[in-house]
């Protein structure tokens, strides 16, 4: 077979279209936030936000693209582990939060207000059909996210940043609540909410099988690593560019309660009555290529289980499963988000940096069970404790260092990697 690398406006269009699979709703209000609370404290906060937020997805891509599939990666653990993870990852960042919060958010923040809301269900019909035409061609979703919805995409969000700085809305203000005393570990919990470390999971497959769909077959690992660090780059500056706005906006809109509310004020304070239209064009692309993405990537997990039940198939189930769920509402939505994230995405941030020095442990299942198992254990409590379900008091796990913040499970999984690794190594020697 005639070796074939990618040429270098392809490896842009596929680049833009992963940056496009991440930036979805959450990427998109939650910057701005960030930059608001923190204030002064804007640079520790979203140098700490963008480790969960744009190093880990990067990483993530990368450890997918080494090991060759999720499979390959979560098998590691054990057979059991690998099932479920998979599927609840899948789960997650499909129909139960990722896709219905996304698909969600370009009509409650630009058509809610002059709506009924039994146009709820009118508008998920067409946003799902469109949804569905653009993933069962998979050569035409590489053109329609790459070459035109992304660039259209960050051609209005450089500008609503420019226009911002242009305009010299305030100063940064006093950092609020939890930015006002610990920065770092809030703008690295925050991180979590955009799913990205757990999306990159599942999109390294769409992008292998996209540089594959354009007759690329050569030095397709680095391709996919490479193209996940050029998307990294761009998700970095577009969060910086909009936590800015947030932090310098706070003196103008100190009232604000959410990254869309911040967003939305601003960009008519800017803008007049065009502002509107801006922001909602803005919302809608970054959606529409993350819900696309999804889709997409689960789809072609699927698929590959049943060859009766193909592609197409899985495309239409998961797209109505998603518009079954749109359909209770963003509030809903959000209200289970929390707890699900701050169980699940330590784990996948554990599996992802094993996956990396893994040339080290030689895929040791001593090491991968007691770090992730660890991690596990103690992130589950830590959600139902935060979710009201499990008494705070009783909780011997309370002493553990950072618990307060959710990261009490890095010094736990820190020993248990030591430990693991010894007894690992000492196996290797035949000492035990």
């Amino acid at each position: 077979m005639r070796q074939v690398s990618i040429s270098n406006r392809d490896f842009l269009i596929i680049s833009l279209m992963l940056f496009s699979m991440f930036f979805g709703a959450g990427n998109f209000i939650f910057p701005p936030m960030v930059g608001k609370e923190a204030g002064i404290n804007f640079y520790e906060a979203i140098l700490f936000f963008c480790i969960t937020a744009v190093l880990l997805p990067v990483l993530g891509i990368a450890a997918v693209a080494k090991s060759g599939t999720l499979d390959k990666l979560v098998y590691r653990v054990d057979k059991y582990f690998a099932s479920i993870f998979t599927i609840l990852v899948y789960i997650i960042i499909g129909p139960l939060l990722a896709i219905p919060r996304a698909a969600n958010m370009p009509y409650e923040i630009s058509l809610s207000p002059y709506l009924a809301d039994s146009w709820l269900v009118v508008y998920m019909v067409i946003y799902f059909a469109l949804n569905y035409i653009v993933c069962i061609n998979k050569t035409a979703m590489i053109d329609t996210m790459g070459r035109w919805l992304t660039p259209i995409m960050l051609v209005l969000i450089c500008l609503f940043f420019i226009v911002a700085i242009v305009g010299n809305m305030g100063e940064f203000s006093t950092p609020i609540g939890k930015y006002a005393t610990s920065p770092a570990s809030s703008g690295f919990l925050d991180g979590y909410q955009t799913m990205d470390a757990m999306a990159a999971l599942v999109f390294g497959i769409v992008v292998v099988s996209s540089i594959k769909q354009i007759g690329v077959n050569q030095s397709i690992v680095s391709t996919t690593i490479k193209s996940g660090v050029f998307a990294g780059i761009i998700l970095a500056c577009i969060y910086i560019m909009l936590a800015y706005i947030g932090a310098s906006s706070a003196s103008l809109f100190p009232d604000t309660k959410n990254g869309a509310n911040i967003l939305s004020l601003t960009t008519n304070y800017l803008f007049g009555g065009y502002g509107a239209i801006i922001l909602g064009a803005i919302f809608l692309l970054a959606c529409f290529t993350t819900t696309v993405g999804l889709i997409s990537s689960a789809s072609e997990y699927f698929s590959k289980f049943n060859h009766r039940l193909g592609y197409k198939f899985w495309v239409f189930a998961w797209s109505f499963l998603s518009f079954c769920m749109a359909n209770i509402g963003l509030n809903e939505i959000l209200k289970y988000s929390i707890p699900i994230l701050t169980t699940f995405y330590p784990v996948s941030i554990v599996l992802i940096i094993l996956s990396l020095i893994d040339h080290f442990i030689d895929s040791s299942k001593i090491v991968y069970r007691s770090c992730i198992y660890t991690t596990l254990v103690i992130s589950l409590v830590h959600s139902l404790q935060e979710s009201g379900l499990l008494d705070y008091k009783f909780s011997v796990l309370n002493f553990l260092p950072f618990y307060d913040a959710g990261l009490g499970w890095i010094i736990p999984t820190l020993i248990a990697f030591c430990i693991s690794y010894l007894i690992f190594r000492a196996k290797k020697r035949g000492g035990i």
